[in-house]
């Protein structure tokens, strides 16, 4: 009965190692396990956990934010990156890309608060939940980011099968802290976009459509990404932010409204607008910038009438997306 009891006890030790049973205890036992295996390129039923690596590791979004248990939380599995936090001071809303002009964000789809850049053969998955239960001291909402393997080529497939491990772990996390939210459906993801599409501003039909100011523009999909981007001719670009996106940069102790004080306003590099949004989402802020390596510098040639027109344009399409309130009205 001894050698019985050691012999099972040593199995179930042994199946502790197998890589399903490894993924379930990382990041707080918040991980879809079939969906991340499925992206690390491993099967459910695998037995072989020799050279799959797998580590977590808890930290803290804001000295004022009381999370959740469990959150906040990182770990790796087989070369995936995967942050889980509340969206209210968050760390990782970006990934490795944060405000990237050459990585445009595009969103996710089946109805996520989502993105994911695409850069260097690499990709980031980030969704964004907001919490109704919970106040801006709770967290507000729960963020996941998720980056593909390293060492993997991001194919079309490796996209969705990275939407998926992202949404579904941000479900789980829900699930598990509390959170009440309305997720979009996984079952109707499909793999989001490589990049942004340049196209005559007549044929525009996303983040783009309506514009007016110059004869091409460079746009995504128009959803409900915390993170919209329309490129106006070669040289200025429109951008929505919201929530963790607008906020968690270093700028933001200068202000609330991406780092400014006043809701709307124009400096030597931005003309900005926001508007007060709901939850986690918080103020969605849209700034008009030159882009990088432009000759175009907003003291010596400032936005046109025209150009104006189509950020306020930009504003209000996005934030109606957002059900948020009208943007401020912009000033000089």
């Amino acid at each position: 009965m001894v050698a019985l009891a050691l012999l099972g006890a040593g199995c179930y030790g042994f199946q502790l190692q197998y890589p399903a049973a490894r993924t379930a205890r990382a990041c707080s036992g918040m991980l879809p396990v079939g969906s991340v295996l499925d992206l690390a390129g491993k099967s459910k039923l695998s037995l072989l956990g020799l050279g799959f690596d797998v580590s977590s590791w808890q930290f803290d979004v804001a000295h004022d934010v009381t999370e959740p248990t469990g959150l906040a939380t990182r770990c790796a599995v087989d070369g995936i990156d995967i942050a889980i936090e509340t969206t209210a001071g968050a760390m990782n809303a970006y990934g490795a890309y944060q405000d990237n002009e050459k990585a445009t964000p595009v969103p996710l789809n089946g109805g996520w608060q989502g993105l994911m850049v695409n850069k260097n053969e690499e990709s980031t998955a980030s969704v964004l939940l907001s919490c109704k239960n919970w106040t801006p001291k709770e967290g507000s909402g729960i963020l996941v980011t998720a980056d593909s393997p390293y060492d993997v080529e991001v194919t079309e497939s490796v996209r969705l099968k990275l939407a998926r491990a992202a949404v579904e772990t941000a479900q789980r996390a829900a699930d598990k802290t509390g959170c009440e939210s309305e997720p979009g459906e996984a079952g109707k993801l499909t793999a989001p976009a490589a990049g942004a599409r340049t196209v005559s501003t007549g044929a525009a039909t996303g983040t783009c459509e309506g514009m007016t100011s110059a004869p091409t523009v460079r746009e995504t999909d128009a959803a409900k990404s915390p993170v919209e981007e329309c490129v106006l001719g070669g040289d200025l670009r429109l951008v929505a932010a919201y929530g963790p996106f607008s906020d968690a940069s270093d700028a933001v102790v200068n202000g609330k409204y991406g780092g400014h004080e006043t809701p709307s306003g124009a400096d030597s590099t931005t003309v900005w607008t926001s508007a007060a949004c709901q939850g986690a989402l918080g103020v969605g802020y849209y700034h008009a910038t030159p882009v990088q390596g432009s000759d175009r510098k907003l003291t010596s040639d400032p936005l046109t009438d025209e150009e104006r027109a189509d950020l306020a344009h930009f504003a209000e399409e996005s934030a109606a997306r957002h059900g948020c309130g009208a943007p401020a009205a912009l000033r000089s």
